[in-house]
């Protein structure tokens, strides 16, 4: 298995995405340490990875908090003996369907602050331990696509994000520790119910048309390709992005 005897902190776990990737590291062999804010739907994700035969722990840990972020961290890396992949997907607070200019300065602030600084706290916290080992994995989710109206800051807290995920690609390289996107064009299987199914369907439709596969990746490819990325056979890849978006977005 490509993960065996690795420890994975999973931010966001008991989220559509965070699950399939939580699953996908346990199957392979991970310990995962499942955070997130509800400890009661972290634990029917743990329940649900121990069925299969899995390991898995859980945390409640708000990852915009820096000292939660760093207990929880801390408490991992002393317990496991250390961290080897950190992976943030918390959900974000979204403001669609109205221009940028007719929105107010909180509502595009408020999702680009919460992606740089969750993806901050938690890959600091992560790489403090990792540094001393020499080795690592920090993985993020999102990457770049062509500007889209209406979608406030949502793809500006994506930009802000990579041009994070570059310098600290940059300054841990050095010391082992790889730092990589999942760059994805839209996973419908990830829209929340509250959308409604006649929503959901027109918006799994229009992401397939926009893929030069003319379908969408599903959340099963995300944890096959987030498996890859933070195992040993991608041990030379890093300060780049994945492409998941079925030719949505081209190189």
């Amino acid at each position: 298995m490509m993960l065996t005897g690795k420890n994975a902190i999973v931010y966001g776990a008991a989220g559509p995405i965070g699950t399939a990737v939580a699953k996908a590291f346990a199957a392979e062999g991970a310990t995962v340490y499942l955070a997130g804010r509800t400890a009661d739907t972290l634990k029917r994700v743990a329940d649900e990875i121990r069925a299969a035969g899995g390991t898995a722990e859980i945390g409640v840990v708000d990852a915009l908090d820096e000292r939660l972020v760093d207990e929880h961290a801390d408490a991992v890396a002393a317990a496991a003996g250390g961290i080897d992949i950190s992976f943030n997907l918390i959900g974000n607070r979204q403001f669609f369907g109205t221009p940028l200019i007719e929105m107010s300065l909180a509502d595009v602030e408020l999702p680009v602050s919460t992606m740089v600084r969750t993806f901050y706290l938690t890959s600091r916290a992560a790489a403090r331990h990792m540094t001393q080992r020499g080795s690592g994995v920090i993985l993020t989710f999102g990457g770049y696509g062509p500007p889209t109206a209406n979608l406030g800051a949502f793809q500006v807290g994506f930009g802000a994000v990579e041009a994070l995920r570059r310098s600290l690609a940059c300054e841990l390289g050095p010391h082992g520790i790889r730092v990589l996107t999942l760059q994805t064009g839209g996973i419908p299987e990830a829209i929340p119910d509250s959308y409604g199914e006649k929503v959901k369907q027109s918006l799994a439709k229009d992401t397939a048309a926009r893929t030069m596969l003319q379908r969408a990746a599903t959340l099963a490819d995300v944890g096959a390709l987030a498996t890859f990325a933070a195992s040993d056979l991608a041990r030379s890849m890093t300060a780049t992005a994945l492409n998941l978006t079925a030719g949505a977005v081209v190189d």
